[in-house]
Protein backbone atom coordinates (compact mmCIF):
# COMPACT_ATOMS: atom_id res chain seq x y z
CA UNK A 1 0.00 0.00 0.00
CA UNK A 2 1.63 3.67 -0.64
CA UNK A 3 2.46 5.13 2.18
CA UNK A 4 0.11 8.45 1.63
CA UNK A 5 -2.89 5.67 1.68
CA UNK A 6 -1.62 4.23 4.94
CA UNK A 7 -1.10 7.42 6.45
CA UNK A 8 -4.45 8.63 5.59
CA UNK A 9 -5.82 5.05 6.76
CA UNK A 10 -4.07 5.78 9.94
CA UNK A 11 -5.33 8.80 10.37
CA UNK A 12 -8.92 8.08 9.21
CA UNK A 13 -8.90 5.29 12.06
CA UNK A 14 -7.33 7.16 14.72
CA UNK A 15 -10.03 9.86 14.23
CA UNK A 16 -12.33 7.11 13.92
CA UNK A 17 -11.81 6.16 17.31
CA UNK A 18 -11.49 9.70 19.26
CA UNK A 19 -15.02 10.21 17.66
CA UNK A 20 -15.88 7.12 19.04
CA UNK A 21 -14.89 8.35 22.80
CA UNK A 22 -16.37 11.68 21.89
CA UNK A 23 -20.21 10.40 21.54
CA UNK A 24 -19.53 8.07 24.37
CA UNK A 25 -18.64 10.80 26.74
CA UNK A 26 -22.06 12.84 25.44
CA UNK A 27 -19.95 15.76 23.61
CA UNK A 28 -17.20 16.13 26.16
CA UNK A 29 -13.33 15.43 26.28
CA UNK A 30 -10.21 16.16 28.07
CA UNK A 31 -6.73 17.80 27.08
CA UNK A 32 -4.82 14.70 28.11
CA UNK A 33 -6.52 11.57 26.58
CA UNK A 34 -3.73 8.99 27.64
CA UNK A 35 -5.39 5.90 25.62
CA UNK A 36 -5.63 7.73 22.59
CA UNK A 37 -2.23 9.25 22.60
CA UNK A 38 -0.92 5.71 23.64
CA UNK A 39 -2.60 4.95 20.18
CA UNK A 40 -1.88 7.90 18.02
CA UNK A 41 2.37 7.00 19.11
CA UNK A 42 1.91 3.59 18.41
CA UNK A 43 0.91 3.90 14.93
CA UNK A 44 3.12 6.91 14.20
CA UNK A 45 5.78 4.12 13.20
CA UNK A 46 3.36 3.15 10.25
CA UNK A 47 1.91 6.66 9.17
CA UNK A 48 3.41 8.43 6.26
CA UNK A 49 5.01 11.93 7.94
CA UNK A 50 2.33 14.08 6.97
CA UNK A 51 -1.62 13.37 7.01
CA UNK A 52 -3.85 13.22 4.05
CA UNK A 53 -7.88 13.64 4.46
CA UNK A 54 -10.74 13.73 2.20
CA UNK A 55 -10.54 16.74 -0.20
CA UNK A 56 -12.54 19.23 1.10
CA UNK A 57 -12.90 17.68 4.59
CA UNK A 58 -13.10 20.62 7.69
CA UNK A 59 -11.45 19.08 10.93
CA UNK A 60 -13.50 19.79 14.04
CA UNK A 61 -11.59 20.36 17.45
CA UNK A 62 -11.12 16.78 18.15
CA UNK A 63 -9.17 16.25 15.24
CA UNK A 64 -7.21 19.50 15.62
CA UNK A 65 -6.58 18.28 18.84
CA UNK A 66 -5.42 14.78 17.90
CA UNK A 67 -3.01 16.27 14.74
CA UNK A 68 -1.78 19.02 17.62
CA UNK A 69 -0.55 16.43 19.51
CA UNK A 70 0.75 14.18 17.11
CA UNK A 71 2.51 17.14 15.45
CA UNK A 72 4.44 17.53 19.17
CA UNK A 73 5.57 14.43 18.68
CA UNK A 74 6.91 14.66 15.50
CA UNK A 75 8.72 17.78 16.55
CA UNK A 76 6.62 19.56 14.56
CA UNK A 77 6.16 22.54 16.23
CA UNK A 78 4.68 25.18 14.42
CA UNK A 79 1.82 22.71 13.09
CA UNK A 80 1.45 21.75 16.81
CA UNK A 81 0.83 25.64 17.39
CA UNK A 82 -1.38 26.50 14.56
CA UNK A 83 -3.75 23.38 15.72
CA UNK A 84 -4.11 24.65 19.11
CA UNK A 85 -5.12 27.59 18.22
CA UNK A 86 -8.02 26.11 15.84
CA UNK A 87 -8.66 24.09 18.83
CA UNK A 88 -9.34 26.71 20.98
CA UNK A 89 -11.15 28.70 17.87
CA UNK A 90 -13.57 26.21 17.47
CA UNK A 91 -14.51 25.46 21.53
CA UNK A 92 -15.50 27.52 24.54
CA UNK A 93 -13.86 25.17 26.77
CA UNK A 94 -10.78 27.85 28.00
CA UNK A 95 -8.59 24.74 29.00
CA UNK A 96 -7.92 24.44 25.04
CA UNK A 97 -7.02 27.98 24.90
CA UNK A 98 -4.68 27.92 27.57
CA UNK A 99 -2.96 24.89 26.29
CA UNK A 100 -2.85 26.68 22.90
CA UNK A 101 -1.66 29.96 24.44
CA UNK A 102 1.27 27.61 26.29
CA UNK A 103 2.36 25.70 23.51
CA UNK A 104 2.86 28.50 21.30
CA UNK A 105 4.61 30.52 23.73
CA UNK A 106 7.14 27.96 24.71
CA UNK A 107 7.82 27.62 21.32
CA UNK A 108 8.48 30.91 20.57
CA UNK A 109 5.32 31.35 17.86
CA UNK A 110 4.47 34.60 19.03
CA UNK A 111 1.14 35.68 16.98
CA UNK A 112 0.13 32.18 17.51
CA UNK A 113 0.51 32.90 21.59
CA UNK A 114 -1.33 35.94 20.83
CA UNK A 115 -4.29 34.86 19.18
CA UNK A 116 -4.32 31.82 21.73
CA UNK A 117 -3.99 34.41 24.66
CA UNK A 118 -6.80 36.53 23.10
CA UNK A 119 -9.32 33.42 22.79
CA UNK A 120 -8.38 32.28 26.27
CA UNK A 121 -9.42 35.69 27.74
CA UNK A 122 -12.17 35.53 25.46
CA UNK A 123 -13.76 32.10 26.95
CA UNK A 124 -12.90 33.18 30.60
CA UNK A 125 -11.88 36.84 30.97
CA UNK A 126 -11.49 36.79 34.71
CA UNK A 127 -8.40 34.41 34.16
CA UNK A 128 -5.38 36.40 35.68
CA UNK A 129 -2.92 33.96 34.31
CA UNK A 130 -4.94 33.86 31.11
CA UNK A 131 -4.09 38.03 30.76
CA UNK A 132 -0.67 37.68 32.34
CA UNK A 133 -0.24 35.81 29.11
CA UNK A 134 -1.72 38.23 26.68
CA UNK A 135 -0.35 41.19 28.43
CA UNK A 136 3.26 39.91 27.70
CA UNK A 137 2.51 38.86 24.36
CA UNK A 138 1.41 43.17 23.73
CA UNK A 139 4.77 43.92 25.26
CA UNK A 140 6.48 42.07 22.83
CA UNK A 141 3.74 44.07 20.16
CA UNK A 142 4.56 46.88 21.05
CA UNK A 143 1.10 47.41 21.99
CA UNK A 144 1.87 49.46 25.63
CA UNK A 145 -1.79 50.17 26.45
CA UNK A 146 -3.41 46.93 25.86
CA UNK A 147 -0.15 45.24 27.26
CA UNK A 148 -1.02 47.43 30.58
CA UNK A 149 -4.49 46.62 30.60
CA UNK A 150 -3.88 42.79 30.53
CA UNK A 151 -1.50 42.68 33.65
CA UNK A 152 -2.68 45.59 35.56
CA UNK A 153 -5.56 42.86 35.61
CA UNK A 154 -3.43 39.55 36.00
CA UNK A 155 -2.01 41.18 39.09
CA UNK A 156 -5.08 41.49 40.93
CA UNK A 157 -6.22 44.14 43.04
CA UNK A 158 -3.89 47.07 43.57
CA UNK A 159 -4.29 46.69 47.37
CA UNK A 160 -3.61 43.01 47.40
CA UNK A 161 -0.49 43.28 45.60
CA UNK A 162 2.79 43.10 46.77
CA UNK A 163 6.55 44.64 45.60
CA UNK A 164 7.57 41.38 44.48
CA UNK A 165 4.56 41.11 42.08
CA UNK A 166 5.89 43.92 40.54
CA UNK A 167 9.52 43.26 40.37
CA UNK A 168 8.97 39.41 39.41
CA UNK A 169 6.88 40.69 36.31
CA UNK A 170 9.73 42.94 35.32
CA UNK A 171 12.14 40.10 35.63
CA UNK A 172 9.96 37.83 32.90
CA UNK A 173 9.43 41.39 30.72
CA UNK A 174 13.61 42.18 31.33
CA UNK A 175 14.61 38.80 29.35
CA UNK A 176 11.67 38.36 27.03
CA UNK A 177 11.04 41.68 25.43
CA UNK A 178 12.05 45.01 24.77
CA UNK A 179 13.65 46.81 27.45
CA UNK A 180 12.46 49.74 26.15
CA UNK A 181 8.78 48.70 26.12
CA UNK A 182 8.88 47.23 29.29
CA UNK A 183 10.37 50.48 30.39
CA UNK A 184 7.65 52.39 29.00
CA UNK A 185 5.18 49.60 30.85
CA UNK A 186 6.36 50.68 34.17
CA UNK A 187 6.55 54.19 33.96
CA UNK A 188 2.82 54.02 33.23
CA UNK A 189 2.26 51.74 36.52
CA UNK A 190 4.28 54.89 38.16
CA UNK A 191 1.89 57.03 37.06
CA UNK A 192 -1.28 55.09 38.02
CA UNK A 193 -0.17 54.31 41.36
CA UNK A 194 3.06 56.28 42.67
CA UNK A 195 4.66 55.68 45.79
CA UNK A 196 5.19 51.99 45.29
CA UNK A 197 9.09 50.21 45.63
CA UNK A 198 8.40 47.26 43.47
CA UNK A 199 7.39 49.87 41.12
CA UNK A 200 10.29 52.02 41.27
CA UNK A 201 12.25 49.24 41.89
CA UNK A 202 11.62 47.32 38.75
CA UNK A 203 12.36 50.99 36.63
CA UNK A 204 15.74 50.62 38.26
CA UNK A 205 16.78 47.72 35.93
CA UNK A 206 14.52 48.16 33.17
CA UNK A 207 15.90 51.52 32.74
CA UNK A 208 19.86 50.53 32.80
CA UNK A 209 18.25 47.69 30.30
CA UNK A 210 17.27 50.30 27.86
CA UNK A 211 20.54 52.46 28.37
CA UNK A 212 19.31 55.23 30.15
CA UNK A 213 21.70 55.39 33.09
CA UNK A 214 20.24 59.02 34.37
CA UNK A 215 16.81 57.45 34.74
CA UNK A 216 18.02 54.28 36.60
CA UNK A 217 19.62 56.47 39.14
CA UNK A 218 16.74 58.74 39.83
CA UNK A 219 14.40 55.52 40.08
CA UNK A 220 17.31 53.99 42.53
CA UNK A 221 17.36 56.82 44.83
CA UNK A 222 13.47 56.78 44.90
CA UNK A 223 12.99 53.65 45.46
CA UNK A 224 15.75 53.41 48.69
CA UNK A 225 13.41 56.79 50.03
CA UNK A 226 10.30 53.89 49.85
CA UNK A 227 11.89 50.98 51.03
CA UNK A 228 15.95 52.11 52.74
CA UNK A 229 16.36 48.29 53.54
CA UNK A 230 16.77 47.54 49.76
CA UNK A 231 20.73 46.40 49.82
CA UNK A 232 19.96 45.16 46.45
CA UNK A 233 19.39 48.03 44.81
CA UNK A 234 21.51 50.39 47.06
CA UNK A 235 24.21 47.79 45.53
CA UNK A 236 23.11 48.86 41.94
CA UNK A 237 23.13 52.74 42.75
CA UNK A 238 26.69 52.23 43.60
CA UNK A 239 27.35 51.10 40.44
CA UNK A 240 25.19 53.17 38.07
CA UNK A 241 27.36 56.13 39.86
CA UNK A 242 30.24 54.63 39.40
CA UNK A 243 29.52 54.57 35.59
CA UNK A 244 28.28 57.92 35.63
CA UNK A 245 31.98 59.24 36.82
CA UNK A 246 31.03 59.86 40.44
CA UNK A 247 33.26 57.31 42.25
CA UNK A 248 33.48 58.66 45.26
CA UNK A 249 29.57 59.07 45.87
CA UNK A 250 29.25 55.36 44.52
CA UNK A 251 31.74 54.02 47.36
CA UNK A 252 30.12 55.35 49.94
CA UNK A 253 26.76 54.05 48.65
CA UNK A 254 28.77 50.68 49.50
CA UNK A 255 30.18 51.39 52.16
CA UNK A 256 26.28 52.09 53.60
CA UNK A 257 25.02 48.37 52.19
CA UNK A 258 27.55 47.03 53.44
CA UNK A 259 27.23 48.80 57.54
CA UNK A 260 23.31 47.85 56.69
CA UNK A 261 23.68 43.90 55.91
CA UNK A 262 27.74 42.92 56.74
CA UNK A 263 28.38 39.51 55.64
CA UNK A 264 30.14 37.72 53.03
CA UNK A 265 27.77 38.21 49.99
CA UNK A 266 27.76 42.63 50.24
CA UNK A 267 31.65 42.31 51.01
CA UNK A 268 31.73 40.64 47.94
CA UNK A 269 29.87 43.10 45.85
CA UNK A 270 32.01 45.80 47.56
CA UNK A 271 34.96 43.50 45.87
CA UNK A 272 33.08 44.02 42.44
CA UNK A 273 32.68 47.48 42.44
CA UNK A 274 36.30 48.08 43.69
CA UNK A 275 37.33 45.98 40.22
CA UNK A 276 34.68 47.84 38.29
CA UNK A 277 36.72 50.88 39.44
CA UNK A 278 40.01 49.36 37.94
CA UNK A 279 40.94 49.29 41.90
CA UNK A 280 42.24 45.45 41.32
CA UNK A 281 44.91 45.47 44.15
CA UNK A 282 42.56 47.15 46.77
CA UNK A 283 40.15 44.14 45.48
CA UNK A 284 42.55 41.26 45.58
CA UNK A 285 43.86 42.83 49.36
CA UNK A 286 40.33 42.71 50.47
CA UNK A 287 39.74 39.22 48.67
CA UNK A 288 42.87 38.00 50.94
CA UNK A 289 41.70 39.06 54.14
CA UNK A 290 38.15 37.64 53.41
CA UNK A 291 39.94 34.22 52.81
CA UNK A 292 40.86 34.39 56.82
CA UNK A 293 37.29 35.05 57.80
CA UNK A 294 35.68 32.63 55.13
CA UNK A 295 38.55 30.07 54.44
CA UNK A 296 37.97 27.47 51.48
CA UNK A 297 34.89 29.57 50.08
CA UNK A 298 34.27 28.60 46.77
CA UNK A 299 32.62 32.31 46.41
CA UNK A 300 35.97 33.85 46.98
CA UNK A 301 37.84 31.86 44.54
CA UNK A 302 34.99 32.71 41.73
CA UNK A 303 35.47 36.58 42.29
CA UNK A 304 39.40 36.09 41.83
CA UNK A 305 38.97 34.39 39.04
CA UNK A 306 36.54 37.08 37.30
CA UNK A 307 39.15 39.69 38.39
CA UNK A 308 42.13 38.30 36.78
CA UNK A 309 40.24 37.86 34.10
CA UNK A 310 39.31 41.69 34.08
CA UNK A 311 42.81 42.36 34.32
CA UNK A 312 43.43 40.25 31.29
CA UNK A 313 44.84 38.02 33.39
CA UNK A 314 44.07 34.58 31.42
CA UNK A 315 46.40 32.21 32.91
CA UNK A 316 45.50 33.28 36.54
CA UNK A 317 42.25 33.50 35.82
CA UNK A 318 42.37 30.18 33.86
CA UNK A 319 44.31 27.90 36.81
CA UNK A 320 41.17 29.79 39.33
CA UNK A 321 38.31 28.31 37.23
CA UNK A 322 39.88 24.65 36.98
CA UNK A 323 39.87 24.83 40.77
CA UNK A 324 36.95 25.76 40.81
CA UNK A 325 35.55 22.82 39.01
CA UNK A 326 35.57 21.28 41.50
CA UNK A 327 32.30 22.65 42.87
CA UNK A 328 29.55 21.51 41.10
CA UNK A 329 27.42 24.31 41.74
CA UNK A 330 29.72 26.55 39.35
CA UNK A 331 30.42 23.34 36.93
CA UNK A 332 28.69 25.12 33.72
CA UNK A 333 29.75 29.26 34.70
CA UNK A 334 33.44 27.64 34.70
CA UNK A 335 32.91 25.99 31.41
CA UNK A 336 31.76 28.70 30.11
CA UNK A 337 34.99 31.58 31.16
CA UNK A 338 37.22 28.91 30.14
CA UNK A 339 35.66 28.78 26.89
CA UNK A 340 35.84 32.49 26.44
CA UNK A 341 39.51 32.27 28.13
CA UNK A 342 40.58 29.71 25.17
CA UNK A 343 38.90 31.72 22.35
CA UNK A 344 41.08 35.04 23.31
CA UNK A 345 44.16 32.76 23.42
CA UNK A 346 43.27 31.69 20.20
CA UNK A 347 42.84 28.22 20.41
CA UNK A 348 39.67 27.77 18.70
CA UNK A 349 38.93 23.67 19.51
CA UNK A 350 40.20 23.70 23.05
CA UNK A 351 37.00 26.71 23.30
CA UNK A 352 34.43 24.25 21.47
CA UNK A 353 35.42 21.61 24.21
CA UNK A 354 35.13 23.77 26.88
CA UNK A 355 31.73 25.31 25.57
CA UNK A 356 30.18 22.31 24.84
CA UNK A 357 30.55 20.86 28.78
CA UNK A 358 27.63 24.21 29.42
CA UNK A 359 25.15 21.48 29.85
CA UNK A 360 22.38 23.87 31.42
CA UNK A 361 21.34 27.94 32.82
CA UNK A 362 22.11 30.86 31.85
CA UNK A 363 25.36 30.26 29.85
CA UNK A 364 24.07 27.05 27.94
CA UNK A 365 22.74 28.95 25.00
CA UNK A 366 25.10 31.72 24.63
CA UNK A 367 28.05 28.76 24.96
CA UNK A 368 26.60 26.76 21.74
CA UNK A 369 26.50 30.10 20.08
CA UNK A 370 30.27 30.94 20.84
CA UNK A 371 31.56 27.11 19.56
CA UNK A 372 29.85 28.08 16.29
CA UNK A 373 31.89 31.14 16.21
CA UNK A 374 34.96 28.58 17.66
CA UNK A 375 34.63 26.36 14.68
CA UNK A 376 34.50 30.10 12.34
CA UNK A 377 37.55 30.66 13.58
CA UNK A 378 38.85 27.12 12.51
CA UNK A 379 37.68 27.65 9.06
CA UNK A 380 34.76 25.68 9.23
CA UNK A 381 31.57 27.35 8.76
CA UNK A 382 29.54 23.81 7.81
CA UNK A 383 30.24 22.96 11.27
CA UNK A 384 29.27 26.11 12.76
CA UNK A 385 26.34 25.78 11.26
CA UNK A 386 25.55 21.78 12.36
CA UNK A 387 26.33 23.09 15.71
CA UNK A 388 23.39 25.48 15.52
CA UNK A 389 21.07 22.89 13.89
CA UNK A 390 22.03 20.28 16.39
CA UNK A 391 21.30 22.55 19.30
CA UNK A 392 18.11 23.47 17.78
CA UNK A 393 17.07 20.15 17.17
CA UNK A 394 17.53 19.20 20.79
CA UNK A 395 16.53 22.45 22.36
CA UNK A 396 13.34 23.16 20.48
CA UNK A 397 12.38 26.02 23.00
CA UNK A 398 15.62 27.72 21.93
CA UNK A 399 15.46 27.39 18.49
CA UNK A 400 14.72 31.05 17.72
CA UNK A 401 17.79 32.22 19.34
CA UNK A 402 20.28 29.61 16.60
CA UNK A 403 18.13 31.80 13.51
CA UNK A 404 19.72 34.54 13.07
CA UNK A 405 23.55 33.11 14.25
CA UNK A 406 22.54 30.68 11.26
CA UNK A 407 21.55 33.19 8.85
CA UNK A 408 24.85 35.37 9.04
CA UNK A 409 27.04 32.30 8.72
CA UNK A 410 25.37 31.75 5.69
CA UNK A 411 25.31 35.17 4.43
CA UNK A 412 29.21 35.08 5.24
CA UNK A 413 29.66 32.30 2.84
CA UNK A 414 27.71 33.12 -0.17
CA UNK A 415 24.74 31.34 0.74
CA UNK A 416 22.15 34.48 0.61
CA UNK A 417 18.82 32.43 -0.66
CA UNK A 418 19.37 30.22 2.19
CA UNK A 419 20.22 33.05 4.83
CA UNK A 420 16.64 34.44 3.55
CA UNK A 421 14.96 31.04 4.21
CA UNK A 422 16.17 31.06 7.45
CA UNK A 423 14.91 34.39 8.17
CA UNK A 424 11.65 33.81 6.95
CA UNK A 425 11.10 30.95 9.29
CA UNK A 426 12.23 33.74 12.18
CA UNK A 427 9.68 35.62 10.98
CA UNK A 428 7.30 32.64 11.35
CA UNK A 429 7.98 32.30 14.95
CA UNK A 430 8.65 36.30 15.56
CA UNK A 431 6.83 38.19 13.15
CA UNK A 432 7.13 41.14 15.14
CA UNK A 433 10.46 41.39 15.96
CA UNK A 434 11.94 44.57 14.60
CA UNK A 435 15.83 43.29 14.86
CA UNK A 436 14.82 40.20 12.12
CA UNK A 437 12.51 42.91 10.01
CA UNK A 438 16.11 45.18 10.21
CA UNK A 439 18.53 42.20 9.64
CA UNK A 440 16.02 40.89 6.57
CA UNK A 441 16.16 44.69 5.51
CA UNK A 442 19.85 44.65 5.24
CA UNK A 443 20.10 41.28 3.55
CA UNK A 444 17.90 42.65 0.56
CA UNK A 445 20.44 45.69 0.52
CA UNK A 446 23.28 43.97 0.06
CA UNK A 447 21.89 41.76 -2.87
CA UNK A 448 20.84 44.91 -4.43
CA UNK A 449 17.15 44.11 -3.68
CA UNK A 450 15.94 47.42 -3.26
CA UNK A 451 12.19 47.24 -2.97
CA UNK A 452 12.23 44.26 -1.13
CA UNK A 453 14.89 46.27 1.73
CA UNK A 454 12.51 48.85 1.84
CA UNK A 455 9.78 47.13 2.53
CA UNK A 456 11.58 45.10 5.11
CA UNK A 457 12.47 48.23 6.98
CA UNK A 458 9.31 49.81 6.51
CA UNK A 459 7.64 47.00 8.71
CA UNK A 460 10.40 47.82 11.55
CA UNK A 461 9.40 51.35 11.77
CA UNK A 462 5.76 50.17 11.51
CA UNK A 463 6.36 47.92 14.48
CA UNK A 464 8.30 50.36 16.65
CA UNK A 465 7.91 53.78 14.99
CA UNK A 466 10.22 55.63 17.95
CA UNK A 467 13.27 53.04 17.10
CA UNK A 468 16.18 55.83 15.32
CA UNK A 469 17.97 52.40 13.93
CA UNK A 470 14.85 51.80 11.76
CA UNK A 471 13.71 55.09 11.28
CA UNK A 472 17.59 55.87 10.14
CA UNK A 473 17.86 52.41 8.06
CA UNK A 474 14.42 53.68 6.09
CA UNK A 475 15.48 56.88 5.38
CA UNK A 476 18.63 55.75 4.39
CA UNK A 477 17.79 53.29 2.18
CA UNK A 478 15.14 55.66 0.24
CA UNK A 479 17.74 58.05 -0.06
CA UNK A 480 20.38 56.04 -1.58
CA UNK A 481 17.68 53.92 -4.04
CA UNK A 482 15.19 56.13 -4.80
CA UNK A 483 14.73 59.65 -5.15
CA UNK A 484 12.05 60.17 -2.20
CA UNK A 485 14.05 62.62 -0.61
CA UNK A 486 11.47 64.50 1.34
CA UNK A 487 10.23 61.55 2.75
CA UNK A 488 13.70 60.47 3.80
CA UNK A 489 14.39 63.47 5.45
CA UNK A 490 11.51 62.93 7.48
CA UNK A 491 12.60 59.81 8.80
CA UNK A 492 16.20 60.51 9.69
CA UNK A 493 14.92 63.90 11.01
CA UNK A 494 12.41 61.82 13.56
CA UNK A 495 16.13 59.60 13.76
CA UNK A 496 18.03 62.33 14.85
CA UNK A 497 15.30 63.74 17.49
CA UNK A 498 15.38 60.04 18.78
CA UNK A 499 19.28 60.01 18.93
CA UNK A 500 20.76 63.47 18.51
CA UNK A 501 24.56 62.65 18.87
CA UNK A 502 24.39 59.49 16.74
CA UNK A 503 27.03 59.95 13.97
CA UNK A 504 25.32 57.11 11.36
CA UNK A 505 22.13 59.15 11.81
CA UNK A 506 24.70 62.17 11.28
CA UNK A 507 26.08 60.74 8.06
CA UNK A 508 22.12 59.54 6.84
CA UNK A 509 20.76 63.31 7.48
CA UNK A 510 23.86 64.82 5.49
CA UNK A 511 24.00 62.32 2.78
CA UNK A 512 19.75 63.15 2.14
CA UNK A 513 20.77 67.05 2.05
CA UNK A 514 23.78 66.41 0.13
CA UNK A 515 20.97 64.49 -2.64
CA UNK A 516 18.65 67.86 -2.56
CA UNK A 517 21.15 69.89 -3.14
CA UNK A 518 21.77 71.44 0.20
CA UNK A 519 25.55 71.28 0.40
CA UNK A 520 26.39 73.61 3.04
CA UNK A 521 23.99 71.70 5.77
CA UNK A 522 25.33 68.23 4.11
CA UNK A 523 28.89 69.47 5.19
CA UNK A 524 28.14 70.10 8.99
CA UNK A 525 26.67 66.83 9.25
CA UNK A 526 29.21 64.62 7.42
CA UNK A 527 32.04 66.63 8.63
CA UNK A 528 30.67 65.92 12.12
CA UNK A 529 29.62 62.14 11.61
CA UNK A 530 33.47 61.63 10.07
CA UNK A 531 34.67 63.28 13.39
CA UNK A 532 32.99 61.21 15.59
CA UNK A 533 33.07 57.78 13.77
CA UNK A 534 35.45 57.62 10.54
CA UNK A 535 33.71 54.91 8.46
CA UNK A 536 34.64 54.33 5.42
CA UNK A 537 31.01 54.80 3.79
CA UNK A 538 30.79 58.26 5.89
CA UNK A 539 34.24 58.76 4.37
CA UNK A 540 33.00 58.12 0.89
CA UNK A 541 29.99 60.53 1.27
CA UNK A 542 32.03 63.60 2.73
CA UNK A 543 34.72 62.80 0.05
CA UNK A 544 31.69 63.09 -2.59
CA UNK A 545 31.01 66.42 -0.99
CA UNK A 546 34.27 67.63 -1.13
CA UNK A 547 34.45 66.67 -4.91
CA UNK A 548 31.47 68.06 -5.82
CA UNK A 549 32.79 71.24 -4.42
CA UNK A 550 35.80 70.70 -6.53
CA UNK A 551 38.41 69.87 -3.95
CA UNK A 552 39.00 66.90 -5.09
CA UNK A 553 42.89 66.69 -3.64
CA UNK A 554 40.62 66.91 -0.39
CA UNK A 555 38.55 63.95 -1.36
CA UNK A 556 41.21 61.97 -2.74
CA UNK A 557 42.67 62.17 1.13
CA UNK A 558 39.69 61.35 2.75
CA UNK A 559 39.02 58.29 0.13
CA UNK A 560 42.65 57.10 0.55
CA UNK A 561 43.03 57.36 4.25
CA UNK A 562 39.76 55.21 4.94
CA UNK A 563 40.44 52.51 1.96
CA UNK A 564 43.73 51.90 4.39
CA UNK A 565 41.79 51.34 7.22
CA UNK A 566 39.10 49.49 4.87
CA UNK A 567 40.30 48.49 1.47
CA UNK A 568 37.40 45.54 0.63
CA UNK A 569 34.67 48.26 1.46
CA UNK A 570 32.19 48.08 -1.32
CA UNK A 571 30.77 51.84 -1.11
CA UNK A 572 34.00 53.27 -0.61
CA UNK A 573 35.69 51.91 -3.26
CA UNK A 574 32.44 52.18 -5.66
CA UNK A 575 32.56 55.88 -5.25
CA UNK A 576 36.30 55.66 -5.88
CA UNK A 577 36.06 53.96 -8.99
CA UNK A 578 33.00 56.17 -10.31
CA UNK A 579 35.61 59.46 -10.28
CA UNK A 580 38.36 56.92 -11.72
CA UNK A 581 40.95 58.04 -9.33
CA UNK A 582 43.85 54.92 -9.18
Amino acid sequence: MPATDRSFLCDKFIIGSMRKIYHAKKGTWMIHLPGILYLSAALLAGCAPAPSLDPGYTAGPIEHQLMAEIALQRGEYLVAAQQYLSLAQQSDDPSFAQRATEVAYEYGFDAYALASAKRWVEVDGDDRVAHSYLGRLYVRRNQLDKAWASLNIALGPPEERSNTDYTALSAELSGNADPRNALQLFQHFSDEFPGVAGITGSIVGLAADAGDLDLAIVAARETLVLAPEWVGTRVWLARFLLASGDKSSAFEQMAYALEMNPGLEMELDFVQLLSLADEYEDALERLERLDSRFPGNPDLLRARALIFLQMGDLADAQADFMRLLTDAYFVNECFWYLGQIALQQGDYLQSTRYFRRVSSGVWLVPARLSTSQAYLGLGNPDMALQTLRDFAAAYPKKAFDTLRPQAEILLGIGRSEEALAIITVGLEYKPWNVGLWMFLGGLHEQLGQSEQAIEAFRKAVELAPDNATALNALGYTLTIATRKYSDAYKLISRALELEPENPAIMDSMGWVLFKQGKRNESRVWLERAYELFPDPEVAAHLGELLWAEGDQDAAALVWMKALQDDPDNRVLNETIRSHEID
